[in-house]
This record gives C-alpha cells, sequence and structure tokens, in this order.
C-alpha cells in the first residue's frame, strides 16, 4: 500500500513540473498570436525577421524587406521583435527606381546563327548523308558469371574479374 502512494504521490508531482508549466507556455503563447495586428514586427521560428501585413484566422503575411512578402502559419511566430534588437531599418523609399519587370535586349548576348565548326548538329539542322563513326570503345566480351568479384584499381580505368577461385573469368 505504501508503494502505491508513493507512486501516486510521483506522477502527481511529475504532472505539476510538467505539464502545468507546458499549458502555461501554451497559453502565454495563444495570447500573443491573438494581440498581433498589421505593423507589428515579429520573429519567426526561422530567425528571420518581417513585419506584420495582413492576419488571417491561420495563416500571417509577413513582410520581410521593402517588396518582399512571404505568407506564413501564426504558429511560426517566436514572439514580437524589440526595436534594440534589430540592426537594420528599412524604408519604404529604398525599393529601386527601375521597374522589376524591366528588360534590357542590350545585355543579352544573341546566339550565333550558324553552328560553330565541330558542333554537333541533329535534327533539321543536321547535314544530310552525315558520316557515320564507330563508337570510341567496344563493350567487353569477357562473360562474369554470378558469383564473380570485380575489383576496381583506383588510377586505372579498368576493373580486374575474377571468379570465386582466383582465376580469370572465360573469355567468348
Amino acid at each position: 500500500m505504501e508503494i502505491l502512494l508513493i507512486m501516486a504521490v510521483f506522477i502527481g508531482l511529475m504532472y505539476f513540473m510538467m505539464v502545468v508549466p507546458q499549458k502555461k507556455r501554451a497559453e502565454q503563447q495563444r495570447k500573443m498570436l491573438d494581440s498581433l495586428e498589421p505593423g507589428s514586427r515579429v520573429l519567426l521560428n526561422s530567425g528571420i525577421f518581417g513585419t506584420i501585413r495582413a492576419r488571417g484566422e491561420q495563416q500571417l503575411v509577413i513582410e520581410l524587406a521593402p517588396g518582399v512578402e512571404v505568407t506564413v502559419l501564426k504558429q511560426t511566430v517566436v514572439r514580437t521583435a524589440n526595436p534594440d534588437e534589430e540592426e537594420f531599418e528599412y524604408a519604404d523609399d529604398q525599393i529601386a527606381a527601375a521597374p522589376v519587370d524591366s528588360f534590357v535586349a542590350d545585355s543579352l548576348e544573341q546566339a550565333p546563327a550558324t553552328p560553330v565548326e565541330g558542333e554537333l548538329t541533329t535534327g533539321e539542322d543536321a547535314p544530310t548523308g552525315a558520316a557515320q563513326t564507330e563508337p570510341a570503345e567496344q563493350p567487353s566480351d569477357t562473360i562474369y558469371q554470378p558469383g564473380d568479384n570485380a575489383i576496381y584499381q583506383p588510377g586505372s580505368n579498368e576493373v580486374s574479374a575474377t571468379d570465386d577461385a582466383g582465376e580469370r573469368p572465360q573469355e567468348r
């Protein structure tokens, strides 16, 4: 009977030491998430600072830098950011003067109209009657049997093979 009493006290102590603080932290996190408003600076669990632009039931739109917005789950917010933690400030007037999708034709290099000598051509551009060349290397005529041991020697492009008895395999 004493052992059951000691176990009950131990389980109760574990409950109050582990579960109650966890519930308090979860409640604090929920209150913090409910208090977030657009314009608040927050720290995400990835270590990224951002400003809340829009808030939904499960998601937030966070502006990371001027013009750079991401959609994240509310649970990714660790806490609100303190102004003294941040080393950099971004102003909305720092956005580049040129539009993002502007096109500068001079910066692109034109592709050559004709193939370069030695370049492989296929399809419709290939010259008719092109000479067929033999493959540079023929496949090996060595027959490998199940149980053969192949040994690769570094510095060599060849693999030596021996069977279980240590002899070379048969050649065709």
